[in-house]
């Protein structure tokens, strides 16, 4: 194993230690109020620095050059299942920004089947956290 890999599944059981400790209350004050965004606006300031904020139209299309099929409805549904669903009911909200895009697909694999959440749902969580990330100011 290398050292990127023994770093993953690192972060991989450190998410998974905290998931499996005392469950937090469902009411999270960690989750930023939804801050609409359009494809004119600067980068706005007000965006939370964890990244967990309601996804627009500048999440939408930086994610689209990546996956066409992302609609704003499905990044939407994301955005309640990571800050508001089942994610939470278990740990509080994660920093998107945190790690790489490699690092997000198997810690969402792993917490979807956790949650019992469906395919569908898990899809929507991801296409969510890669938008915030490809968003991203840098």
């Amino acid at each position: 194993m290398n050292l990127k890999s023994i770093a993953l599944v690192l972060s991989g059981l450190a998410i998974i230690v905290a998931c499996n400790s005392k469950k937090k209350s469902t009411t999270s004050t960690a989750v930023a109020p939804a801050t609409p965004t359009t494809p004119s606006s600067p980068a706005v300031a007000s965006k939370p620095a964890n990244g967990v904020y309601a996804p627009g139209n500048d999440e939408l299309v930086a994610i689209q050059s990546k996956f066409p099929d992302a609609t704003l409805e499905k990044l939407k549904e994301g955005y309640a299942l990571y800050a508001q669903g089942p994610c939470t009911n278990c740990h509080g909200v994660k920093n998107i920004y945190a790690g790489s895009d490699a690092h997000w697909k198997p810690v969402i694999d792993n917490m979807a089947e956790k949650a019992g959440i469906s395919a569908s749902q898990k899809d929507a969580v991801f296409k969510y956290v890669m938008a915030i990330r490809a968003a991203q100011t840098k």
